[in-house]
C-alpha cells in the first residue's frame, strides 16, 4: 500500500532532519572539545602559561556538545513518538481550536473529532473522541499560546543576552587597549 503524504508527514520528516542537524553539532562540538583536551600541553607550550585560560574552552565545547546532542535527542523522540507533552502543557487543542482535526486522516482512520491529547483529564470514561463540551476538552488552539509563551521567553532571553554584553564588553575594551599598546 502506497504511503500518504500529508503536510503533516513532511513536518514530522522536517523536524527530525533539523534535530539530525542538530545532533550532528552536538556531535562536532564534544569531537573539538576532545580535540581541545588533548592538546593542552602543545598550546600551553607555544602560548605560555598566561595563556592557561584557553584551556577551559576545550571543557566548554564538551560539556555544550553534550547538552546539544541531549537536546536534540529529546526532540526527536518528542517529534517521532508524537508525545502529547505539549498539548498537555498548554492545555489546547489542535492550532487554532479542536474542530482542526475536522475531515483529517485521524477522523478518517480513527473515527474520533479530537485527539486524546485534547482531553482535560485523560482517564475519564466521557472524553471518547466526540463529547466537545467545554469541561471535557480544552477547546482552544495551541498557537496563541505558543506565540505568547515565546513572546514572552525570547524578550527574558533577549534581556539577558544583552546584560551579559554589557558585563564583557569592558573587558573586551580592555583587551583591546592592552593589545594596541603591546602591538
Amino acid at each position: 500500500m502506497a504511503e500518504i503524504h500529508t503536510p503533516y508527514a513532511s513536518l514530522k520528516k522536517l523536524l527530525s532532519l533539523l534535530n539530525g542537524f542538530v545532533a550532528m553539532s552536538g556531535i562536532i562540538l564534544v569531537g573539538l572539545g576532545i580535540g581541545g583536551k588533548c592538546g593542552e600541553a602543545s598550546v600551553t607550550g607555544v602560548l605560555g602559561l598566561s595563556s592557561a585560560y584557553l584551556l577551559h574552552v576545550g571543557n566548554l565545547c564538551l560539556v555544550m556538545g553534550c547538552v546539544t546532542v541531549l537536546l536534540s535527542c529529546a526532540g526527536w523522540y518528542g517529534v517521532t513518538k508524537e508525545s502529547r507533552g505539549m498539548l498537555l502543557f498548554l492545555k489546547c487543542c489542535g492550532v487554532n481550536n479542536y474542530t482542526d482535526f475536522s475531515g483529517s486522516s485521524f477522523e478518517m482512520t480513527t473515527g474520533h473529532t479530537y485527539p486524546r491529547g485534547c482531553c482535560k483529564s485523560i482517564g475519564t470514561v466521557t472524553c471518547d473522541g466526540r463529547n466537545v463540551s467545554t469541561n471535557v476538552i480544552h477547546q482552544k488552539g495551541c498557537f496563541h499560546k505558543l506565540l505568547k509563551i515565546t513572546k514572552t521567553q525570547s524578550f527574558t532571553l533577549s534581556g539577558g543576552s544583552l546584560g551579559a554584553a554589557a558585563i564583557q564588553l569592558p573587558g573586551i575594551l580592555a583587551t583591546l587597549l592592552l593589545f594596541i599598546k603591546l602591538g
